[in-house]
């Protein structure tokens, strides 16, 4: 889908397949496809499953966005080309969430070592049996 001016997907509407809009897009139903855009408004009643990249994004609460986002300055496509662009490719090679580890082996072993001593001085300062 192209468009050249105010686009209104209105609630209730749903659109399977990219969105291209030179103007402004405003979403209050859903797209299931990638949108690349200047503004794209997606309402609290609006979702989007895909990519989404465009000059200026506005999400208002409630709306959706499941997908990967880019906000920056974009050249214009030439006319005609919409539909055949796709959204630009991630510089990484794996885009899958990753975690990183809280602390080191070494921080690791000293945690244990003062375990074992907390544990030593607790049963010291056990009372005696009766």
């Amino acid at each position: 889908m192209d468009s050249n001016s105010l686009t209104l997907l209105a609630p209730g509407t749903m659109v399977r397949g990219d969105i291209f809009s030179e103007n402004i897009l405003v979403v209050e139903g859903g797209v299931e496809g990638n949108i690349r855009g200047n503004r794209v408004l997606v309402k609290s009643s609006g979702w989007v499953h895909g990519n989404l990249a465009c000059r200026s994004l506005s999400i208002e609460p409630g709306g959706l966005v499941d997908g990967y986002i880019k906000v920056a300055e974009m050249p214009s496509l030439p006319p005609g080309k919409a539909g055949n662009q796709a959204l630009p490719e991630s510089k990484e090679e794996n885009n899958e969430p990753y975690s990183l580890p809280l602390m080191d082996e070494n921080a690791e072993g000293q945690e244990k070592e003062q375990s074992k001593k907390d544990t030593a001085l607790d049963e010291k300062d056990a009372l005696p049996d009766e």
